[in-house]
């Protein structure tokens, strides 16, 4: 059962960070809705992430360096969401006023 939850949860970050990274990335696209986006494809690499060091638990033979590798990873896996989480909703807003601002002119 793990196995089947891991491999769909790695597969649809990849690829959702893979997308996200591409579409910030166009050419004629407002800097603010970039860096929204930005912030989901940090978002989808943080959950690779912390999967990829909830992994490592896995194992049968756990030893020391295993468990450092894999709580590193869940620290950085976990920074990258709260990280990622707060610039998306931080440029959301300024999105949503800018065009709320070009709407009213």
């Amino acid at each position: 059962m793990w196995s089947a939850i891991y491999l769909t949860g790695v597969l649809a970050s990849l690829v959702a960070s893979v997308y996200f990274s591409m579409h910030a990335r166009r050419r004629g696209v407002h800097p603010l809705e970039s860096r929204m986006t930005l912030g989901k494809m940090n978002v989808a690499l943080g959950v690779l992430v912390t999967l990829f060091g909830l992994n490592q638990f896995t194992f049968e033979s756990l030893d020391t360096i295993r468990i450092v590798v894999a709580l590193i990873m869940l620290v950085v896996g976990v920074i990258n969401l709260f990280l990622g989480t707060r610039n998306y909703f931080r440029y959301r807003t300024a999105w949503q006023a800018e065009l709320n601002k070009e709407k009213l002119t």
